[in-house]
């Protein structure tokens, strides 16, 4: 399929997303996040499973409903989620194609919460969600996605200050992808109180982790087990992308300076600061990229909460906390306009790689994968 489908899409849910500041109410703001739920579940839950790991996550999914059942779902301690939901799934009689759509919707619905919670731009929130590429990983990265779903969850309860919760949805979200664990280290770093003691802190752990990533990759590459022979040698010191990354970092300090009553905002900002950390063993190999999108996709937050002080937000405390524009307000529109262009080369640069995958887009009327894979 033409991708120009995935412009078509890109363009239309921020067209969408638009539609709230106009009039920025919270119930103005309920139906834009609703609608663009809709509008992502439907175009990534009705594809076909004709592309990339879907068609190995098939092959999984016939396994777990296999006679042999019950040697495919305890081979390995990790990843058991997708395992147990597909032998649930094929139990009473759900097929592969529904599934997608439960990943799909789960994915759409888990975001679209978080960006109504907390998020001062919807706008910018779907821009980064799918300019920076998400949404279109979760077309075949399934047990990554919903990993990513239950985090949205784990990350209101951080800000929310809930322990046990946040506990919880971490250990749920590495039930189906073990790496996910990771996330609870977000916890007791996203209550550290940003000062100098924290700039210097950070300094320290950024120059560890430079020092010492040979070996926390090869103890974090025991995390996906089957992957763990693909890891080799860096490739190089550091990848653009963390340069971005802190480029983002340094400019929302910027537009929005991180302040001791600014608590949201405050644990919101160090949980990308931990992204960045982790974005540094990219150079290794792209997996380790997934791992740090558990942490940078919460760019969906920051973003808007740097460009946007004030927005509408449900949360009578949050609003409380945010302390208005630090900057005359055409910087933040001059920003504003700058990201978005940006985003919108990202994406189109980012289709362009992926074309190979991509092209293989359909919807699930416009192909029967199950007569090619001789099911």
């Amino acid at each position: 399929m033409n991708t120009n489908i995935h412009y078509i899409l890109f363009v239309a849910v921020l067209f969408i997303a638009l539609f709230y500041p106009v009039h920025p109410t919270l119930k103005r703001k309920k139906k834009v996040v609703g609608v663009i739920t809709a509008v992502l579940t439907v175009f990534s839950g009705l594809r076909s499973w004709w592309m990339g790991d879907l068609i190995k996550y098939y092959t999984l999914y016939r396994g777990c409903n296999g006679p042999d059942w019950q040697s495919v779902l305890t081979e390995k301690w990790s990843n058991m989620g997708i395992r147990v939901f597909f032998r649930l799934m094929g139990a009473v009689g759900i097929s592969y194609d529904v599934c997608i759509f439960i990943f799909a919707a789960f994915a759409a619905i888990s975001l679209g919460i978080l960006i109504y919670r907390y998020s001062t731009s919807p706008f910018i929130s779907y821009l980064m969600y799918i300019g920076m590429g998400f949404y279109l990983f979760t077309f075949s990265g399934l047990k990554q996605t919903i990993a990513m779903g239950f985090l949205c969850f784990a990350m209101m309860s951080l800000l929310e200050r809930k322990l046990m919760p946040f506990l919880l949805w971490t250990a749920v979200a590495g039930f189906f992808h073990a790496p996910a664990l990771i996330f609870l280290l977000a916890y007791p770093f996203a209550h550290k109180k940003v000062d100098r003691l924290y700039l210097l802190f950070v300094a320290a752990m950024l120059g560890l982790v430079f020092l010492f990533r040979d070996r926390l990759v090869s103890v974090l590459s025991e995390l996906y087990q089957d992957d763990a022979d693909a890891f080799g040698e860096a490739k190089k010191l550091i990848g653009g992308r963390f340069l971005m990354m802190v480029l983002i970092l340094v400019g929302g300090y910027y537009l929005r300076p991180v302040r001791r009553s600014d608590v949201t905002y405050a644990k919101v900002y160090n949980v990308m600061v931990l992204a960045a950390m982790f974005q540094t063993f990219s150079v290794y190999n792209n997996v380790f990229s997934r791992l740090t999108d558990y942490f940078y996709q919460f760019i969906v937050l920051f973003l808007p909460m740097a460009l946007r002080p004030r927005g509408g937000l449900p949360s009578a405390q949050v609003q409380m906390e945010s302390p208005g524009y630090y900057r005359h307000r055409d910087i933040y529109t001059a920003a504003t306009i700058g990201i978005t262009a940006y985003a919108a080369y990202y994406y189109w640069d980012y289709i362009a790689s992926s074309y190979n995958i991509l092209r293989d887009f359909w919807f699930f009327w416009q192909m029967n994968p199950y007569s090619l894979y001789g099911a």
